[in-house]
């Protein structure tokens, strides 16, 4: 999973260029993976909850392959929590 979380980071970098928005979406995602590095203990509320629809807001592109890690992402730190 944490390779796949870097693997989004960098994609969303990437794109950050030609949509600022990104923002907020990529610093969950860098919270998370502190988390994750800390103690995933420490999580106990999904901090990337709402990703998958944020970025749908943002470039509504339902065919883009990203969409299928940010929703892996978001239910696998949904499991992780539970």
């Amino acid at each position: 999973m944490k390779n796949k979380l870097d693997k989004v980071i960098v994609d969303l970098k990437n794109r950050q260029s030609i949509e600022p928005k990104l923002d907020l979406i990529i610093s969950r995602l860098e919270k998370t993976k502190s988390l994750l590095s800390d103690n995933i203990r420490s999580l106990t509320l999904n901090p990337i909850n709402g990703i998958t629809r944020a970025y749908l807001d943002i470039f509504s592109d339902y065919e883009d392959p990203i969409i299928n890690d940010l929703y892996f992402l978001e239910k696998e730190i949904n499991a992780i929590i539970k």
